[in-house]
């Protein structure tokens, strides 16, 4: 019996990643270079000899942002279902060694953080904005985010 663990794997480079700019709610896709990323990272973490086991895996849960349903195809799990969002069957992918029999659930239990309206605004421009209004240095943990979390 294998031990039980929990893997967590953020979505690859976008450009917002690239700029600093906080990403929640807007769904940005991955750059061409967070895509090649990925793969390596797949390449490196997922194989029957590797960190990550895909005959293990028992569970599979992901975002309903694309750039992480992304991240997630292009780790080449092998999962032996299509992806939830995709009518591509998985023998049209190409997959390496050992496959899963985890199935693959979107869930907004683990969506990214509600930036409200300093989506799309660096830590920067808030602190700014902030001095602007009298207000104190922003930190997101004590003040969370205006019509957001």
């Amino acid at each position: 019996m294998t031990t039980p663990r929990v893997f967590i794997i953020r979505h690859g480079e976008t450009e917002w990643s690239l700029n600093g700019r906080h990403t929640g709610s807007s769904d940005i896709p991955l750059t061409a270079n967070g895509e090649k990323r990925i793969k390596a990272t797949g390449r490196a973490l997922v194989g029957d000899d590797r960190l990550i086991i895909p005959s293990n895996l028992a569970h599979i849960y992901v975002s309903p942002r694309k750039r992480a349903q992304r991240t997630l195809e292009l780790l080449n799990l092998g999962c032996k279902d299509p992806m939830p969002w995709s009518k591509k069957h998985p023998e049209e992918h190409e997959v390496v060694g050992d496959r899963t029999e985890a199935k693959v659930e979107i869930t907004d239990a683990i969506q990214e953080w509600d930036y409200g309206d300093y989506e799309g605004v660096t830590s920067k421009e808030i602190q700014e904005k902030r001095k602007q209004a009298g207000q104190g240095e922003w930190d997101i943990w004590s003040h969370g985010c205006p019509g957001g979390e």
